[in-house]
């Protein structure tokens, strides 16, 4: 998911983002600059950033509000198919 180029399409900052999303300023940052793998993140703190995501994009008019849940939604599933993955190897099953 790329963080950054969405909250910078929706005109909000880090800071905004944070609170809205009710996670941590500095986490934010982390996953933008790429210090945090999205792949490896809880699916509780994804959906936290997805919710404050949504919440943001809000002030948006509609054709970009579906443009954001359509990259959102590709995103979830991405995120979904590596987690099944990783529990796959995890558990031995081919």
């Amino acid at each position: 998911m790329q963080v950054k180029e969405l909250r910078q399409e929706i005109g909000v900052t880090q800071k905004r983002l944070a609170e809205t999303s009710g996670l941590d300023f500095r986490w934010i940052q982390k996953v933008e600059s790429g210090e945090i793998n999205m792949e490896n993140i809880t699916v509780k703190r994804f959906f936290s950033l997805l919710k404050g995501i949504s919440q943001c994009a809000d002030d948006c008019d509609e054709s970009r509000q579906i443009q954001i849940i359509r990259e959102a939604y590709r995103n979830v599933h991405a995120i979904a198919d590596s987690f099944n993955d990783n529990l796959k190897v995890t558990l031995g099953i081919q």
